[in-house]
């Protein structure tokens, strides 16, 4: 494909496109949202893909300089852009980048397709959490959320819900962090009141009046980018900071999402 968008003269334009990445500003509303958590902001970064971009680290930093602290900030997965082989230079990109988050109750982390488990104790070293079919309570004044946090659904298809909401109280308000959106049925036939996914980079590459030429997921397209519902259950899914495969994109943006959470 790389040698197609070339032949075609519009590579490097695509190359271009795939580092507009934008800031997102979103505002969900949840009805089970206890009030402590009005206004609750979460950073949510899918898709980095580290190494595969040049001037990525440089892009995403300038953006996460000019945000101000934010309660939490979640990474949700795909972090190299290989599958196989070192992973060594994306450590330090990451490394770089954590410099320029700022929150008050840390940095989570769910694995993706292009991920192995050996990633997880270097990253935790640099202070970032993994949520591997696990929940962890947020406090405010004496009320919890629930980040439920699951492994990868595409590839390994290692995600485990039984054992994710082990722990979570029934009724609890739950925020899914899953990296495909396939598992919308299953998040919400487990009371989650928002999910948030990626993976799908919104197809990288779309057709105007069309949209994603592939959205690599085994879901409907209307779960595969943007905010969405599914019954009462609120989701968005990430078209992803970075770029898999050829680093390229057109009529997408890569994105770092703000999100604040109200009730109602």
């Amino acid at each position: 494909m790389k040698t197609v968008f070339k032949a075609l003269g519009v590579y490097k334009k695509g190359v271009y496109n795939a580092l507009q990445i934008k800031l997102q500003h979103l505002t969900i509303f949840l009805p089970n949202l206890p009030e402590a958590f009005e206004n609750y902001t979460i950073l949510y970064i899918s898709d980095l893909h580290l190494d595969g971009l040049r001037g990525i680290t440089k892009k995403l930093k300038k953006i996460l300089n000019l945000i101000p602290v934010v309660d939490l900030c979640l990474l949700g997965g795909d972090y190299r852009t290989n599958m196989y082989g070192s992973f060594q230079n994306m450590l330090l990109k990451m490394e770089r980048l954590i410099e320029s988050i700022k929150t008050r109750d840390g940095i989570y982390a769910v694995l993706g397709n292009h991920d192995c488990i050996e990633m997880v104790q270097p990253m935790e070293d640099m202070g970032i959490i993994f949520l591997i079919n696990d929940a962890i309570p947020l406090e405010r004044h004496g009320t919890n959320i629930w980040l439920v946090g699951l492994d990868d659904p595409h590839y390994y298809r290692c995600h485990d819900f039984q054992k994710a909401f082990s722990e979570v109280p029934a009724g609890s308000c739950s925020i899914v962090a899953s990296h495909s959106p396939a598992i919308y049925k299953e998040a919400e036939k487990y009371g989650a009141d928002l999910c948030l996914c990626g993976h799908t980079h919104a197809g990288q590459i779309q057709i105007p009046g069309f949209g994603p030429v592939f959205t690599h997921a085994r879901a409907p397209r209307k779960f595969c980018s943007n905010h969405w519902k599914f019954k009462d259950m609120n989701g968005y899914t990430s078209s992803g900071a970075g770029v898999s495969g050829v680093a390229v994109r057109f009529f997408t943006n890569g994105e770092v999402v703000h999100i604040t959470l109200k009730k109602g």
